[in-house]
């Protein structure tokens, strides 16, 4: 009975860590990039991504409560950027902070209730970074 009793504890741990690590983990794993690039641009009230972006990189942070992911990508040409500024629902109307040549708009709060976030657009890469809770 106490062989058993161990055992049982034992796997729960395991599994309360390997939990803890799957949350904790600022890795994005290739079953989580398509919903984790939606869950930013929905929160953010952005366009899709066109199919041709350049290095996308995703990270994401948080725990069993928040969520945030940041999200790095450059357009191949100036056009797709100021069309997707302008497409995109939170951006055409919004006026950005300018520091250099780094233009930052705030969208505070974000869509369906979230904390919402910002994007940054410095000449053709553009940095989102959304947190919900």
């Amino acid at each position: 009975m106490m062989k058993k009793t161990l055992l049982g504890t034992l796997v729960g741990l395991f599994l309360l860590g390997i939990s803890y690590i799957y949350i904790s983990n600022t890795y994005v794993f290739p079953w989580e990039k398509e919903e984790a690039i939606q869950f930013a641009l929905t929160i953010g009230g952005l366009n899709a991504l066109p199919d041709n972006i350049k290095d996308l990189e995703i990270e994401k942070k948080g725990s069993m409560f928040t969520r945030q992911f940041i999200i790095d990508f450059e357009f191949k040409n100036s056009t797709q950027l100021k069309n997707w500024i302008l497409t995109s629902k939170r951006l055409k109307n919004n006026i950005p902070n300018i520091k250099g040549n780094t233009k930052v708009y705030e969208i505070y709060p974000g869509e369906e209730n979230s904390y919402g976030g910002k994007v940054k657009i410095q000449d053709k890469k553009v940095q989102i970074n959304m947190s919900s809770s």
